[in-house]
């Protein structure tokens, strides 16, 4: 699939941080008059960053709410560190610690997946190789917190349930480790979300590049990230890795 349309703007800029350097980044932007927000409830409130305010998570909001959704973050080589998002570039003192640079993108697929395709990326053995143990092991709350959630934010029916998106949930993930379905962006071959917002789950995985680090991504969001980051709906972001190395 191809798609060329790529816009250069709204544009963020993704930094992870050690402890050390993520304190000394907040003082220094404190001290030239930046706002610098902390994510209180999930991960992706720091997709509101705009203009003069940053936003930051800290490594403990990554097990409040999304606690199972978070076990991709306390896998991966991010775990105990501080992730900051801003709309413009920090100063070049911290530029080993920019990660990726993210902006909307006009790209959307001309279909989805059928169940079977998406219960064959789901069997790609590198998912099942690198999907944290914890991450599929849902109960009763994950299915009570989803159904009220989502059915209060109309991303679901009140006939819709975990079980009806729970394939979606894992092949969206999925996609991004195996690369099954593409999109060929500046002569690139880009992954992409396969599954519409209301079937996704956990997008921060990939918005804030956890897994595949130096890949790029088109994402969408999941609802989570449009009710707490402000992320639209229908709308692709596309992750560019700065490719830098994290000290």
């Amino acid at each position: 699939m191809k798609n060329t349309a790529i816009e250069s703007n709204p544009r963020q800029y993704l930094y992870w941080f050690t402890e050390e350097a993520f304190k000394r980044a907040k003082a220094a932007l404190i001290k030239d008059g930046v706002k610098v927000v902390s994510s209180k409830f999930t991960p992706c409130e720091v997709l509101r960053a705009s203009g003069n305010k940053v936003v930051y998570a800290t490594p403990e909001v990554w097990s409040r709410i999304c606690v199972r959704q978070g076990s991709w973050y306390r896998n991966s080589k991010r775990f105990g560190k501080y992730m900051m998002m801003s709309e413009n570039r920090l100063p070049e003192t911290f530029d080993a610690y920019l990660d990726a640079e993210i902006a909307n993108s006009e790209f959307m697929p001309e279909s989805l997946p059928t169940s079977a395709e998406l219960q064959s990326v789901v069997d790609s053995s590198i998912y099942q190789k690198n999907k944290p143990d914890e991450w599929e092991d849902k109960g009763l709350k994950d299915s009570v917190m989803f159904k009220i959630l989502f059915s209060l934010t109309r991303f679901w029916g009140w006939g819709d349930n975990l079980k009806k998106y729970w394939l979606s949930h894992k092949a969206a993930h999925a996609n991004f480790l195996s690369r099954q379905f593409t999109a060929e962006i500046d002569n690139e071959s880009v992954p992409y979300t396969i599954a519409e917002n209301a079937g996704i789950c956990s997008s921060c995985v990939e918005t804030f590049n956890i897994i595949e680090d130096s890949s790029r991504k088109l994402v969408r969001a999941c609802p989570g990230a449009v009710t707490f980051g402000g992320a639209k709906r229908d709308v692709y972001l596309d992750i560019k890795p700065t490719l830098r190395v994290i000290k």
